[in-house]
C-alpha cells in the first residue's frame, strides 16, 4: 500500500501486473512523464503530484491491456504475432492521453499500426475507463506515457 493523493492505494504484485499478458507480450511503461505537448517539459521538473497521477494512469492502462475480455485479448494476439514484423507494431510506442476532471479518459493519440483493427482495439481499450482520481489541478496535458512493446518469443 501507498499514499496518493491522500489515499491508500494497493500496489499490485509484479505477478498480478502481468497476469494477463504472461507469455504473450511484454508491455512495461517505461518512463511515464506528464509533460505538456508545447512546449515539453522535462520530467524532473514537473511537480511529484503530476508524476504520481502519470504513474496511476500508466498502471491503469496496463489494467485495462490485461484484462479478459475479447478487445484485449484480441490486441495482446495481435502484438505476438507481428511483433518484429515490417507491418508490426513499433518496439516504442508513445501514448497522449487526455484525462477529464472526474477521472474519465477523454481521448487518447498514438501513431497508427499497420492493422487498422489493431490499432481501434488500443484506442477502445485506453479510452474505455476511468482512471479513479482526478488529475491534479493545473496539470498540463496530454500526459505522454512512453511503452516499450515486445513480445515474448
Amino acid at each position: 500500500m501507498r499514499r496518493h493523493s491522500g489515499k491508500l492505494v494497493r500496489t499490485p504484485s509484479r505477478s498480478s501486473r502481468w497476469r494477463g499478458i504472461a507469455g504473450a507480450c511484454a508491455l512495461l511503461a517505461l518512463a511515464p512523464a506528464a509533460v505538456a505537448q508545447t512546449p515539453l517539459r522535462d520530467p524532473a521538473s514537473v511537480p511529484p503530484s503530476w508524476t504520481q497521477f502519470a504513474q496511476l494512469v500508466k498502471y491503469r492502462f496496463e489494467e485495462w491491456l490485461s484484462a479478459d475480455d475479447a478487445i484485449a485479448a484480441r490486441f495482446r494476439v495481435y502484438l505476438k504475432a507481428h511483433a518484429g514484423a515490417s507491418d508490426g507494431p513499433p518496439a516504442t510506442l508513445i501514448v497522449q492521453a487526455w484525462v477529464n476532471p472526474d477521472g474519465s479518459v477523454e481521448r487518447v493519440s498514438f501513431p497508427a499500426f499497420g492493422d487498422p483493427g489493431a490499432t481501434k482495439d488500443l484506442r477502445t481499450i485506453l479510452s474505455r475507463g476511468n482512471i479513479g482520481e482526478r488529475p491534479p489541478p493545473e496539470m498540463l496535458q496530454p500526459i505522454r506515457l512512453r511503452f516499450n512493446l515486445g513480445a515474448a518469443k
